[in-house]
């Protein structure tokens, strides 16, 4: 998903701390959190769908 965003931006319209963004960008968050999927999928206005198939996540 490219949205031309920097992470701060993506941070500030998801509500998902710029740290745990990065984290998740650069793969050493190895099992982001549900949530916080769900957040970053609602900012980008795709289905969570798409990103959870991408990655590996914990339900909680």
């Amino acid at each position: 998903m490219e949205r031309g965003w920097t992470q701060q931006e993506l941070s500030e319209i998801s509500g998902v701390p710029q740290p745990t963004i990065s984290q998740i960008e650069q793969g050493n968050r190895k099992y982001p959190t549900h949530r916080n999927i769900q957040k970053i999928a609602k900012a980008l206005g795709v289905d969570i769908k798409e990103l959870d198939d991408e990655m590996d996540c914990e339900n909680y």
